[in-house]
Order: structure tokens, then sequence, then C-alpha cells
């Protein structure tokens, strides 16, 4: 009941390699998706801070050359500060907007605006003139002050939420808000507060392509791992299952299977080819067992049927004695009947013994197949053994791989480090080429087209960096499996540990038997001599009983003795043909 209590809730080996292998598959993928999106929104957020940064340095830059000129005596003040917001903004249409300036790149929605301290707007693309110390966002936050705030302090930015532009041919955006980043710094000439706005979304759109790449990874990685561990598991557990079937089907009693054809080339190859070798010696030994029981059957009935002939012709010789007072020429007759029937007695006993012997001889025969089949476990064992070392082995393989995986993500941070540093003297240099103007614009080219190619390294920095962690996630999920490999490798050797406990057992009952087989053909020898005696006693009593009547006394004593002989040895056919049913009753239980 226990037995039928745990099957009910065990797992094959490959149900056990497919949960396993799936969790480690997918727990990895997702806890580094969720780990790399993370990392990407904060470092999205602090280039975007960064590049607002930037951009207004260089614009208050561009302020002190502008009082520099206005020093020298080339420009007038007014007229420096309307350079600065044309080429920051652009030039003041007629209805006092001024239009965004689309070579500076501060994003699809972004733009430079100026301040002062009082709030008023400097510089604007619509709201120039205006002042907004008091104007609020939606949740009341007075983001101005907050600005102005940071520009005085040094320098910072300000998030907060804003009404999204209207679209091509939109009337309202239907009050749809969005979150906005501001950086602000005071200038030291003019007093000026230059500030740099711009949306956090048309900054992310990186952060969904990752997601959306993390994703398809992810249904990918299931997809392809979900096949090859189908074709593994089924590869790996079914020559053991079908070891397994044919196994209980042993440990039932049915040996009538046929041999197992596996092609593993391995150690469940091996395995495979050692269980068919025992099976092969088992059902061998079985044979052996039955021919030996029916052997010793038949010795048995053939004894019986002698004890019984034996025991006849005793009766008649005690009834010829009797007669023998009465006329010994009767007595004479019936000595001669009888020594004929001890003869033939004798030939019958002389056949039992011959037959014990053999039956000794197989049971012998049988005891060597025993000790060769533990020899065969002990055998097993061992190159279960030997499995288990070389999984040890590929294990310790493994654990290379991954230190050499570690040393290549170390270049690949210094890769992206340098890419990200190109970047950064790429965007200075499109900065300086601007302010020089149409002097500048060839220098401005090349800046771009070295800021794109940094921007390239790090993406395929950033590729192989996410490579070089899926490796790393499939090589641990290749250690787990060899972990759990080596489980079933100890599972194994302890089911062929049990195996030959149980072939120990089979070889003790079998030196049981060959010692009762013994004992029995010592009593047919033992038997064809008291026979040969008897034999003799009679021939003696066809003598006396010729001199003289008075020795049928001593035939009679004589006969009765060898009534006692034949009981005893009719005790000893009894307990062989015991010992005969006991041997079929044990081979009976093994179907060939």
């Amino acid at each position: 009941m226990l037995k039928v209590t745990r099957k009910s809730f065990h797992l094959t080996i490959r149900k056990k390699l497919l949960i396993m292998s799936l969790t480690l598959l997918t727990l990895p993928i997702l806890v580094l998706g969720a780990v790399a999106y993370q990392i990407s929104i904060k470092e999205t957020d602090a280039l975007i801070e960064s590049k607002l940064s930037s951009s207004v340095n260089l614009a208050i830059e561009l302020i002190e050359n502008m009082e520099s000129s206005v020093k020298s005596g080339l420009l007038s003040e007014e007229e420096a500060q309307e350079q600065v917001r044309t080429l920051l903004l652009g030039a003041k249409n007629t209805d006092g907007t001024r239009p965004i300036n689309k070579a500076i790149d501060l994003g699809p929605n972004g733009y430079f605006f100026i301040i002062d301290k009082q709030g008023k707007l400097l510089a604007h693309p619509v709201l120039e003139g205006e002042n907004i110390w008091d104007k609020q966002t939606s949740d009341g936050t007075y983001y101005i002050q907050n600005l102005i705030a940071e520009g005085l302090d040094g320098g910072g930015a300000t998030y907060y939420n804003w009404p999204l532009p209207k679209t091509d041919g939109m009337v309202s955006n239907g009050g749809a808000e969005a979150l906005k980043i501001s950086y602000a710094k005071q200038a030291n000439s003019w007093g000026w507060i230059i500030a740099a706005g711009s949306y956090m979304k048309d900054y992310n759109a990186g952060q969904k392509n990752i997601m959306e790449g993390i994703v398809t990874t992810l249904i990918l990685c299931l997809v392809v791992g979900i096949a090859v561990l189908l074709l593994f598991s089924h590869h790996i557990s079914k020559p053991i299952v079908r070891i397994a079937r044919e196994a209980e089907k042993m440990a039932n009693g049915d040996l009538s299977g046929d041999e197992l054809i596996i092609r593993n080339h391995d150690e469940i190859g091996q395995l495979g080819r050692s269980f068919n070798l025992l099976a092969a010696n088992i059902r061998q030994l079985v044979g052996n067992l039955t021919l030996s029981s029916n052997i010793l059957a038949s010795s048995s009935k053939q004894l019986s049927l002698t004890l019984g002939e034996t025991n006849d012709a005793l009766h008649q010789t005690s009834s010829s004695i009797a007669d023998v007072a009465n006329n010994n020429e009767i007595q004479a007759n019936s000595a001669q009947e009888t020594s004929r029937s001890i003869e033939e007695m004798v030939i019958g006993i002389q056949k039992v013994a011959e037959a014990s012997s053999h039956a000794y001889q197989v049971s012998l025969q049988t005891l060597q197949e025993a000790d060769h089949g533990n020899s065969l476990i002990n055998h097993s064992s061992e190159q279960m053994n030997a499995v288990s070392d070389t999984v040890n082995e590929i294990s310790g393989s493994i654990t290379r791989l991954n230190d050499h995986s570690d040393q290549i993500g170390t270049i690949v941070e210094t890769i992206k480090g340098i890419s990200d540093q190109t970047n950064l003297l790429a965007l200075n240099a499109a900065i300086e080429a601007a302010r020089s103007g149409e002097h500048g614009r060839g220098f401005a080219v090349v800046a771009n087209e070295v800021r794109k190619l940094a921007g390239l390294t790090s993406q395929a920095a950033e590729q192989v960096s996410e490579m070089i962690e899926e490796i790393r996630s499939n090589i641990s999920n290749a250690h787990h499996s060899m972990n759990k490999g080596q489980e079933e490798v100890a599972a194994g050797v302890q089911s062929i540990e049990q195996t030959g406990i149980a072939f120990e057992k089979i070889l003790e009952s079998t030196r049981t038997i060959v010692n009762q087989v013994q004992e029995s053909s010592s009593a047919a020898h033992q038997m064809s001599a008291s026979t040969e005696q008897m034999s003799a006693s009679v021939i003696e009593v066809e003598q006396l009983s010729l001199r003289s009547a008075a020795s049928a006394q001593t035939v009679s004593a004589s006969v009765e003795e060898q009534l006692a002989s034949v009981e005893e040895i009719a005790a000893s056919a009894r307990k062989l043909r015991d010992m005969s049913d006991e041997m079929r009753l044990i081979v009976s239980r093994f179907n060939l």
C-alpha cells in the first residue's frame, strides 16, 4: 500500500527535467529583462538631463561671447541679446511669436526659453514678454518658481506634468499631459536664466524597443528551449523507462520479455546492455532450476514406486518364511522369488542414486550461474559510479566557462564607457561648429557622423553585454541541470545496489537448495547400500532354508529389519518429494 501511495505522487525523470529546465530558462530571462528595463529608464533619464544641461551651458557660453562683442563695441547690448534669442529660437514674427530652432536637438517638442528672476519671459516661442511667476501645473506645483530657484542655485532640473502640444489638424489635445523636464541655469552676464525643456517621452522610445526585445527574446528562448528540452528529455528518459518497466516485470516474476534494443552510445546504453545480460542470466538460472526440480520430482516419484514394490516383496518374504515351518521346499522357492525382487529393487535404488547425483550437479551449476549474475550486478554498480565521476568533470568545465564570460563582460563595459565619452565629445564639437556658422558646417557634419558612430558602438556593446548575460544564464542552467543529473545517477546507483541485494537473496536460496539436494543424494546412496545388504541377507535365508527349518526364525527377523529399513527409505523419499515440490513452487513464480 505504501508503494502505491508513493507512485501516485511520483514524477518521472522526463517531467523533472522539463519542469526544472523551463524554470531555469524562464526565470533568469524575466529577471534580466526587468533589471535591464529599469536600468535603461535610469540611464535614459540621466542622459536627458545631461543633454539639457550641456545645451544650457552652450547657450550661456554663447551669451558670454556676445557680451565680449558688446564690450569690444562690435554690438550693442540690445543687438547682442536679440541675436541670442534668434540663435536659440529664431527671428521674431510679426505676431510676437518665435519659431523653434530645429537645428538644436532638444527632442521633437523641446525648445529654449529665457526668464529673469521675477519670472518674466525674455525669450519664448509663444509667451515672450509675459510674467509666469505664479503659473502652476494641473497638480498645483509652481514649476516656474522651482525652475528659477534651481537656476539661481548653480543649475538644476525640474520635473513636472505639462499638457502635450496639439498635433497637426487637431483643435485640442484632449487635455492629455506628460512628464516634462526643464533644466535652468543663470548666466553671469545680463542676469538671464537660460532654460531648456523637453518631454521625457520624446527620449523614451528606446525603452519600448528594449521591452519588445525582451519579450521577443523570451518567446524565442521558450520555443527553442521547449523543443530542445523535449528532445533531450525524451532521449534520456525513454531508455531508462524501458529498463525500469522490464525490471518491474522481472521483479513480478515475468521473464518472458524480449531483449531491450537501446541505441545510446553512452552510459545509459551500457546500462541497457548490462541489463539484457542480467536478464539472460536470470532466465538461464530459472530454466536450470526448473529442469532440476523436474528431475528431482521424477526421481522422487520413481523412488516411491520402487519402495512400494520393495515393501510388497518384503511382505511376501515374511509370508514365505511362515510357510517354511511347514514346508522347507515352499520356503526355498519363496526365498528365490524374494531374491529376484530384491535384485530389481537394487536396480531401482541405483537409478534413484544416479538421479540424485545428477540433480546435485545441476544445482551446483545453478549456484555458479547465480555467482556470475552477482558479479554482473557489481560491474553495473561500478559503471554507474563512473557515470557520476564524468558528470562531476562536466560540471567543473561549465564553471570555468562562466569565469571566462565574466572577463568578456568587463571588456564590454570598457567599450561602452569609451562610446559614451566619444558621443559627448561629438556633441560638443557639433555645438562649436554651430557657433562657427558657415565655416563650421563641414565640421558639424563630421561631428554628427562621429556621434552616430559612437551611438552604434554603444548599441553594439549593449547587445554584446546582453548576449554575455544570456550565455551566463545558459551556463548557470546547464550547471543546475548537471547537478540534477548527478542526483539521478545517484538514484541509479542505489537501484543497482538494491538489485544486487535481491540477487544475494536468490544466491542464498540456491545454496540452500544445493545443500538439500546433496542430502537427498547421500540418502539415496545409503539406501542403495542397505538394499545390497538386504539382498545378501535374502540369499543367506535361501541357503539356510535348504539346510534347516530352524533358520526360519532368523530369516523372519532379517525380514523385519529390512521392513524397518524400507520405512526409513520411504521417509527419505517423502522428504525428497517435499523438497522437489518446494523447488517447483519457487520456480513457478517466474514465467519464461
